[in-house]
């Protein structure tokens, strides 16, 4: 699947030369892929959550500890749940994890676990590729920090609106906001 670059596309360098443009594609994730996923985890969450989150916690993040993590998951999947990796040029740059809802209090069956892509990778299509192949239509909620205003646009732009539901992200204490989509149209 790819990102409506074409395998001929191609962009001008600044000196003049042509380089091929970027391939993005969807994939279910490899054991294998743990380390880089691992990795990538950890950037993600320091690009996209400075600011946002303490900083200590994010300078505490393992990559190797979070490598073993996805290792674990990938190894025993979770029974219904989607995880894909979304990759240009082949390499892994974004993850997407749909499954159960894990709340008590859900607005709908499906959560929406997590969503990222490395920030060069933002204004892609990417993320909306990875959303619309874990999710397609289906109604789901999912959880985006306070503040994370580019999340929330993001969000919007798929149909996801605040709902007013709260919680505070347990190890940092910041507080995340509820999203939720009540799904495709039906017509009758």
């Amino acid at each position: 699947m790819t990102d409506g670059a074409s395998s001929d596309s191609v962009i001008p360098s600044p000196r003049g030369r042509t380089t091929p443009s970027p391939r993005y594609a969807v994939r279910p994730p490899a054991v294998s892929d743990a380390p880089v996923l691992g990795r990538i985890h950890v950037q993600i969450w320091r690009e996209a959550y400075a600011g946002l989150m303490p900083e200590r916690h994010l300078a505490g993040l393992d990559a190797l500890a979070r490598g073993e993590r996805w290792r674990q998951n990938l190894s025993a999947p979770e029974p219904a749940t989607t995880t894909l990796v979304g990759t240009c040029d082949g390499e892994p740059v974004g993850f997407v994890v749909v499954g159960p809802g894990r709340d008590d209090q859900r607005p709908v069956e499906t959560e929406l676990r997590v969503l990222n892509v490395l920030a060069a990778q933002h204004g892609t299509g990417l993320a909306t590729q990875l959303l619309t192949t874990a999710l397609g239509e289906r109604a789901a909620y999912l959880w985006v920090l306070a503040g994370n205003a580019r999340a929330v646009a993001f969000y919007r732009k798929h149909g996801f609106e605040l709902d007013g539901g709260t919680k505070l992200h347990e190890p940092t204490g910041t507080t995340e906001l509820r999203m939720v989509r009540q799904g495709a149209r039906q017509t009758s």
